[in-house]
């Protein structure tokens, strides 16, 4: 997955960008039919065609930054449901979990592709991804370390605050010495900290949220594509939430 990963971004033109980030949405999509309540193969498969037309659409009338707007939402959707699970029952309606995951995967893939028409497209798209994994392993030794208090203990009993404080500590890390280094010529070392913790957090509800998802569904993985490592949507959670917000907030301040 990582060299596919470097051979979009540093090989593959925006075309074929967009039609590789479309590929894993598509998969992505797949499985989350199953998260959604749909056992058939043959549902799972137009649930997935449907994300795919859903994204067509949208890069025929050139809706990719429209449509991000739609993730502020759909996240504080998502908080309200982690906070309150299990007694909030809304989410899980089959109508509920499909709208959002269609949501979740059409705004994901806009903001790749949006990202992809900048200037400084590969600088962005390793910052992100530098987020992400550096919240991830920064949460990963941090809760093993001091992991005490639980973050979110009947949707997700392993993670822990001292976890999450321990990533965002790896990512301001990160970003100081991004900004100080500032490979764009446009840093202000504030918003790129500001937008950071914004795009932490939300990457971690991101992880939550496919939790309650398969929680709920009685799953430990969204599946098996990735032998050993569970599925498409296991590895790719937390961008799928991260992604449109940090894309949302590098536009609002004039980076992307």
């Amino acid at each position: 997955m990582a060299l596919l990963f470097i051979y979009a971004v540093f090989v593959l033109e925006a075309s074929g960008f967009q039609f590789a980030m479309g590929g894993v949405v598509l998969l992505a999509g797949w499985e989350w039919a199953r998260l959604s309540g749909i056992t058939r193969q043959q549902g799972r498969i137009a649930f997935a065609g449907l994300v795919g037309t859903l994204c067509y659409g949208i890069a025929i009338f050139d809706l990719q930054r429209a449509i991000l707007w739609v993730a502020p939402v759909l996240w504080l959707i998502a908080l309200f449901w982690v906070i309150n699970y299990p007694t909030e029952k809304g989410w899980q309606s089959r109508f509920s979990r499909i709208l959002f995951g269609l949501l979740v995967l059409v705004t994901t893939w806009s903001a790749l592709v949006v990202l992809r028409d900048s200037n400084e497209f590969v600088v962005w798209v390793l910052l992100l991804m530098g987020l992400i994994w550096g919240a991830d392993s920064g949460a990963y030794f941090s809760g093993k370390a001091f992991g005490r208090r639980k973050l979110a203990p009947k949707v997700s009993p392993g993670k822990s605050w001292e976890g999450v404080i321990g990533g965002l500590i790896v990512t301001q890390v990160g970003v100081a010495l991004f900004a100080f280094f500032d490979p764009t010529g446009v840093i202000s070392w504030p918003l790129l900290s500001l937008t950071a913790l914004v795009t932490v957090m939300t990457s971690v509800l991101g992880d939550l949220t496919e939790s309650l998802f398969k929680r709920h569904e009685s799953l430990k993985d969204s599946s098996q594509l990735i032998p050993g490592h569970g599925g498409v949507m296991d590895r790719v959670d937390s961008l799928t939430s991260a992604a449109p917000i940090y894309v949302l907030l590098l536009s609002f301040v004039g980076w992307v």
